[in-house]
C-alpha cells in the first residue's frame, strides 16, 4: 500500500512539473529540496559526517550546510530531469548538454576500442543511460533496482528506451563480459560504499572501491573513460570526458590496485571542483569508519 501511494505521489509530481512553465518548475523544485533537507535528518547527518571527514576545519560550518542543501537540490533536479528526459529525442538532449573533450570518445570509437565509462553520483548521472546511447553507441549499465516495484517499472522503462541495457549487480558479471564482446559501451557508477573490491585513497580516506572496471579493461584491452555531467544552470549541463585510462600504463605487480586508484583520483578531482553536486548523503566511508555513522542523529 505504501509503495502504491508513493507511486501516486510520483505521478502527481510528474504531472505538475510537466504542466508548469520552467520558471515555476524551478521555484517548486527548490521548495521541495528545502523541505526534504528539513525532514530528512538521517541522510543529512550522513552528509555532515562525510563533509567533516573530507574537509575537517578547512571550510566553515556555513559552507558545509550550503553544500548539503545544494546536494539535496541536485537530487531533486535529477528526479525532475528523469521525468522530462522521457519526452526528449537526441536533438532535445543536445539542446541541454554541452560536450567537453568529446574527441576522447570519438577517437576510441573510430579506433574500435572497447569502452568502459565510469562516473559518480554527481550532477546528472542518469544521462549516462539516456544521452550516451542516443549520441554514440548502444550502452550497457549496471544499476540497482528500486525497492518500490511500481516506481522501478517506470525507472527501468526510461533507462532502457534509448538502446540501453540495464544489469543488476546479481547478473552483472556475465552481462558485462557479453556486452564488451558485442562492442557495447559499458557504464559503471563506482563512487558508493563497497563491501569488497580494492583499497584506494578517496577524498583523503581509505575506502573500498569496485575493481570491475580495472579487471574488465585489462582482460579486453578496453579504455576506462571517466565522464561527468555537471549542471551549469537549471536545465543546462556540461558532459566532461577525462583523458582515457589505459590498462597498459599500469602494468606491473600491483596493476589492478594502481589502475583502480587512478580511477578514484579522477573522481575525487572532479568532485572537489564543485562539491555541491555530489551525493554526500550516502555512507561512503562506512567500511573503515562504521562507528561514525552509528552516532545519535541530532536535530
Amino acid at each position: 500500500m505504501v509503495d502504491y501511494l508513493l507511486f501516486v505521489l510520483y505521478k502527481v509530481f510528474k504531472f505538475t512539473v510537466l504542466l508548469l512553465p520552467k520558471f515555476l518548475v524551478k521555484i517548486f523544485l527548490d521548495g521541495l529540496a528545502s523541505f526534504l533537507y528539513l525532514i530528512n535528518k538521517e541522510h543529512k547527518y550522513y552528509a555532515k559526517i562525510n563533509l567533516d571527514m573530507v574537509y575537517g576545519n578547512t571550510i566553515s560550518e556555513k559552507r558545509k550546510k550550503e553544500i548539503i542543501k545544494n546536494s539535496y537540490k541536485n537530487l531533486i533536479y535529477n528526479i525532475y530531469e528523469f521525468v522530462e528526459n522521457q519526452t526528449l529525442d537526441l536533438k532535445g538532449f543536445e539542446s541541454k548538454i554541452t560536450i567537453e573533450n568529446e574527441h576522447y570518445i570519438l577517437d576510441a570509437l573510430k579506433n574500435k576500442r572497447k569502452i568502459i565509462l565510469i562516473t559518480a553520483h554527481y550532477g546528472n548521472w542518469e544521462y549516462g543511460n539516456t544521452f550516451i546511447p542516443l549520441k554514440y553507441a548502444p550502452t550497457t549499465m549496471v544499476g540497482r533496482p528500486m525497492n518500490n516495484k511500481y516506481l522501478n517499472k517506470e525507472l527501468d522503462a526510461t533507462r532502457t528506451k534509448n538502446n540501453t541495457e540495464m544489469l543488476t549487480k546479481r547478473d552483472a558479471s556475465r552481462g558485462l563480459v557479453k556486452a564488451l564482446k558485442n562492442n557495447r559501451i559499458l557504464g559503471l557508477v563506482i563512487d558508493q560504499h563497497n563491501r569488497s573490491g580494492i583499497d584506494v585513497d578517496f577524498l583523503g580516506h581509505k575506502v573500498k572501491q569496485a575493481d570491475s572496471a580495472s579487471r574488465l579493461a585489462i582482460k579486453f584491452d578496453a579504455i576506462v573513460l571517466p565522464l561527468f555531467f555537471t549542471m551549469d544552470s537549471f536545465g543546462k549541463y556540461t558532459a566532461t570526458f577525462y583523458q582515457p585510462l589505459e590498462p597498459k600504463d599500469y602494468e606491473g605487480e600491483n596493476q589492478i590496485a594502481n589502475f583502480t586508484q587512478a580511477q578514484a583520483n579522477v573522481m575525487q578531482e572532479h568532485i572537489l571542483k564543485k562539491p555541491d553536486q555530489w551525493l554526500w548523503q550516502h555512507k561512503r566511508f562506512k567500511k573503515y569508519h562504521k562507528e561514525m555513522y552509528k552516532k545519535k542523529i541530532n536535530e
